[in-house]
């Protein structure tokens, strides 16, 4: 199974059109949320859960997403838990794994906060870089042909990032053509998959730091 994910929604520009095509494609996916999004659009979250879609959390909101890996690790899981909190308050059954922003972890604090909440950690197999500016639909769409990129290539276990972006709607209609043509089915994501992580530092979802998608 090919694991899809989206990160840093919901919102009212790029969330709904996602759910519009995979309900029409009769695909169920994964969603790591920010907090305070998933508070400021309740009903996308009602929505996701209803359509079968799996819900996570992300971390609660833009300022912490950005310094994220400096947090204290009581200040990590109590970003971590209010996010939990705001998504069960909407119905989601109880979060099993999380991801953290940019895939950034810290050992052994960010795992210390995952068992504390009975949470799994996963990062991702393939970076499509929908959030850079420089990668189009079109480049994302080249690479993952091509396999231009170690992280861009689609096998039966990978679990690909996203994010809620109006040019992902593009990407994913296409990408689920081609996860189709390769014979693979795509669905969300478990405890157990090639992007958990047990053990080790990460910066941007990987163990030697490079930061992703520049060129």
């Amino acid at each position: 199974m090919v694991a899809l994910t989206f990160d840093d929604g919901p919102n009212d520009t790029a969330t709904p059109a996602i759910l519009d095509l995979l309900a029409g494609r009769d695909v169920a996916a994964t969603f790591f949320v920010i907090g305070a999004h998933a508070a400021a659009h309740p009903e996308l979250i009602v929505r996701m859960i209803a359509d079968g879609h799996s819900v996570q959390p992300h971390c609660w909101d833009w300022d912490s997403h950005g310094r994220h890996i400096e947090l204290s690790r009581t200040a990590m899981e109590d970003d971590v838990a209010r996010t939990v909190g705001e998504i069960q308050g909407r119905g989601c059954p109880p979060p099993t794994v999380w991801r953290p922003p940019n895939g950034d972890i810290k050992d052994p604090q960010s795992y210390d906060v995952a068992r504390a909440l009975d949470l799994t950690l996963v990062i991702w197999t393939l970076q499509t870089c929908d959030w850079s500016e420089r990668h189009s639909a079109d480049r994302i769409l080249a690479d993952i042909d091509s396999e231009a990129r170690a992280d861009a290539v689609v096998e039966a276990r990978s679990v690909v990032l996203m994010h809620d972006k109006p040019k992902t709607v593009r990407l994913l209609d296409q990408l689920l053509d081609r996860i189709e043509a390769y014979g693979h089915h795509a669905s969300p994501m478990s405890r157990e998959s090639a992007a958990t992580v047990t053990g080790g530092d990460y910066r941007f979802g990987r163990r030697d730091g490079r930061t992703p998608c520049i060129a």
